[in-house]
């Protein structure tokens, strides 16, 4: 899925409270800001938080894990992945089981995944853009973007053939003349697919 990509004014700050599931169930601080990400994700009493700055934040990826029990899904798990410049990910993540406080814990995670793209993820896909406008080769995700077209697995589809299917959990970037000529990448698991497919959707409008 697509997200909003509004900046936020400066000097804005999001604080939210994360309780992770079951079995871990104290609060737990994130704070977004124009200036770094704070999470509350240690035990220790001296050393509760880690922190990213802004100028250390190279990506992401993110989506839910679904908790399967014997016979039937019996819960989910919301992840979020961000990539430290060391290569380094910060994991915020929390849990529900059978669908209890489904609707907020989802929009939590929706609040959470709009304020990164706000805060930093707009700045990332900016430079991907520059980039293109500037006809400098680049990679992302796993595909090439080289001048008017895209490359991938020895295959190559220009801009003006290129087209997107998008699902709840992946996308299909595909030729509309040969759509056997494609690739699948997972928003969880594909390094920094939500922001190529941002990209993609950008050079198709344009």
């Amino acid at each position: 899925m697509a997200w909003s990509i509004q900046r936020q004014p400066t000097g804005f700050m999001k604080e939210f409270t994360i309780v992770r599931g079951l079995f871990d169930t104290r609060k737990r601080s994130l704070i977004i800001n124009e200036d770094f990400i704070r999470f509350e994700n240690k035990d220790l009493k001296n050393d509760l938080y880690s922190v990213i700055d802004k100028k250390d934040i190279t990506g992401i990826r993110y989506g839910i894990h679904f908790i399967e029990g014997y016979r039937f899904t019996i819960g989910r798990e919301y992840q979020i992945f961000i990539r430290h410049v060391s290569g380094r990910e910060l994991k915020i993540f929390f849990k529900l089981f059978y669908r209890r406080k489904l609707s907020q814990k989802h929009q939590l995670y929706a609040d959470i995944i709009d304020s990164l793209w706000d805060y930093f993820l707009i700045d990332i896909l900016n430079n991907y853009e520059k980039k293109l406008l500037n006809n400098k080769l680049f990679s992302i995700a796993g595909i090439e973007i080289a001048g008017d077209r895209i490359k991938f697995n020895k295959s190559e589809i220009l801009f003006e053939d290129l087209d997107l299917k998008q699902y709840y959990h992946y996308f299909m970037v595909f030729s509309k003349r040969n759509p056997h000529n494609n690739k699948m990448l997972y928003y969880l698991k594909d390094q920094d697919a939500v922001i190529l497919l941002n990209l993609l959707n950008n050079i198709i409008k344009k």
